[in-house]
């Protein structure tokens, strides 16, 4: 009798994989929420059996990444979820857990029964706490320590594009081209259509004056994110940057086009205004002083040559207006009184300039008859 005691105690030790230093750590959080010792027994648990995924397993779930845990520390859940992992795989079999649990999964009932598959169902929650800390850390202006936690991210759930959204922004606003661009390749190995991967690439390809590939990025962004059906809000920041690609690059007229689209979608954005307006000054600068040249010798003109040098002052009256439209709207709307005076301004500079040129028409005209 003493023997099959024996050989049965011998069994159920050898069948359990958990150590006593296990056990010790999951009662004292269970039964008495002594979160210190729950700790301790379990990262000694990791030395005694370092083959046993069990006690990284409760380490990420129960120590550091419940809610109501007074050590709670998503960045170290994260951690003993993929050191779990790791011992998991160790044997090329995946551990049990201590019980099954049931779970919601899409509107069905799922028994998880692995580690793999537990870890798997709760690390997404872990991920979204962990995502959501480094997002407040880093609008607190502190980017270093929010690319540490993102990279966290990124190694707890590999197939969030999120990670990559939030990692090559920070770096692209450190100047860290090569890292942007390179979360930017891992994001979009993910989803090839992410329009936000190709702004990064673009910003960065202007930044280096390579202007004809921003204007393809930027251009293929803004496809992009309209095919997407992105937010007015997110589609204007998208059309004003390829909207500054376009007029660098010397396309005024398509550019024109899209800030009257740019308006269009955003009627109260003084913004807009002002850039379209300054847009219209450049072209009627240039358009004027050409002009202007032409009419130095009125006399020696021919009337087809009358004709062509009336219709461009013609154009450059149209581009003056335009120009004075926009920077009156830009007062109308701007909230700060000195730079709405600057707006004014350049609109009454731009009326007596008009004139000016009505003027030469009339000469021109005058001549013609």
């Amino acid at each position: 009798m003493k023997k099959l005691i024996l050989l049965l105690a011998i069994l159920l030790f050898s069948c359990s994989t958990s150590s006593v230093e296990y056990r010790t750590a999951t009662t004292a959080l269970r039964n008495d929420y002594n979160y210190d010792k729950a700790e301790e027994f379990a990262q000694k648990a990791l030395e005694v059996v370092p083959e046993d995924a069990l006690p990284a397993y409760f380490l990420a779930m129960e120590v550091y990444g419940a809610s109501n845990s007074p050590k709670k520390n998503y960045k170290k859940s994260a951690y003993y979820f993929k050191k779990a992992l790791s011992i998991d795989m160790i044997d090329g079999e995946n551990q049990k857990l201590e019980e099954p649990k049931i779970v919601e999964i899409n509107g069905e009932y799922k028994e998880l029964v692995t580690i793999k598959e537990a870890i798997e169902y709760y690390s997404l929650s872990i991920w979204s706490e962990l995502f959501n800390e480094a997002n407040t850390i880093n609008n607190k202006g502190n980017q270093d320590e929010a690319i540490e936690l993102f990279l966290v991210c990124a190694d707890l759930r590999s197939e969030r594009i999120e990670n990559y959204d939030r990692l090559s922004s920070i770096y692209y606003e450190q100047n860290n081209f090569d890292k942007a661009n390179a979360y930017a390749d891992q994001g979009l190995k993910i989803n090839s259509e992410y329009a936000f991967f190709y702004t990064i690439k673009g910003m960065i390809a202007m930044s280096n004056n390579q202007n004809v590939e921003a204007e393809e990025k930027l251009q293929k962004a803004f496809e992009l994110a309209t095919n997407a059906n992105e937010s007015a809000e997110s589609l204007s920041g998208h059309m004003s940057r390829l909207f500054d690609i376009l007029f660098k690059n010397d396309k005024k007229d398509e550019a024109l086009q899209l800030s009257e689209e740019l308006i269009a979608n955003n009627p109260e954005d003084v913004t807009l205004y002002s850039n379209a307006g300054v847009v219209y000054q450049n072209l009627f600068d240039e358009s004027v002083i050409k002009a202007y040249s032409g009419a130095s010798n009125l006399d020696l003109l021919n009337e087809l040559e009358l004709e062509e040098l009336k219709m461009q002052f013609q154009d450059c009256i149209n581009l003056a207006q335009k120009a004075r439209e926009n920077f009156l709207m830009s007062s109308e709307l701007e909230l700060d009184q000195v730079e709405a005076e600057k707006y004014y301004k350049a609109s009454k500079k731009l009326k007596t300039q008009i004139g000016e040129i009505k003027r030469q028409v009339k000469n021109i005209n005058k001549k013609l008859d």
